[in-house]
């Protein structure tokens, strides 16, 4: 019997879960390692007893042909849904509708009933480790050892590996295996996107 081939993916936001979902789909054996308690990564809800807030990613959109018919396949699970905010641009002096200074003829699209839904969607048929934060990757031979806080050492080890994580991460865990991959994720330029919760009562 030939054995599938082990895949471990760093990361269980939108990218990490999408790639996961890909490479189970096409057979191979599949584990996504999450450090957080949850999956979605940067698209976050905070969640109280009576109010929420989506904090991380605002909206997303598609423009890719398969990303939209995912989008699709979302909606009709029903953990997705077009979105139409009212929005303004502050350009340090005053306010004005976003439509128009910017070209919006892309739907936008949030999660059901939050933005994390797309995600847990995505993750109940993979095989997700959350609460464990990968924090060293080992070449050995010809395959990838795993180190996390939380538990040591992982078992088993993995045929290849991939970094679904922002590249300041993906930098610190590549400088000893990988030194050029380093470089090149210390050559991505981040910037931030900032999100204001405000509560009135």
């Amino acid at each position: 019997m030939k054995i599938k081939p082990r895949i471990a993916i760093i990361g269980a936001g939108i990218s990490g879960l999408a790639c996961a979902t890909v490479l189970k789909n096409a057979g191979f054996n599949v584990t996504v390692f999450e450090k957080s308690k949850g999956v979605s990564g940067r698209i976050s809800t905070r969640v109280t007893d009576d109010w929420q807030c989506d904090h991380g990613a605002q909206y997303f959109t598609a423009s890719d042909a398969q990303f939209t018919a995912e989008v699709q396949r979302w909606q009709q699970a029903g953990v997705a849904a077009e979105w139409q905010p009212r929005l303004q641009v502050f350009d340090g002096v005053s306010f004005a509708a976003k439509e128009s200074t910017v070209n919006t003829a892309k739907t936008r699209y949030v999660g059901v009933p939050r933005n994390t839904a797309p995600a847990k969607y995505l993750a109940q048929s993979l095989n997700v480790k959350v609460a464990t934060t990968i924090n060293k990757i080992e070449r050995n031979g010809s395959v990838w050892q795993l180190l996390s806080k939380e538990h040591g050492k992982l078992t088993p080890q993995f045929d290849a590996l991939i970094l679904a994580i922002p590249s300041p991460q993906a930098q610190a865990l590549l400088q000893q295996p990988a030194p050029a991959l380093a470089g090149v994720a210390a050559s991505v330029i981040m910037r931030g996107c900032w999100a204001l919760i405000c509560q009135f009562n």
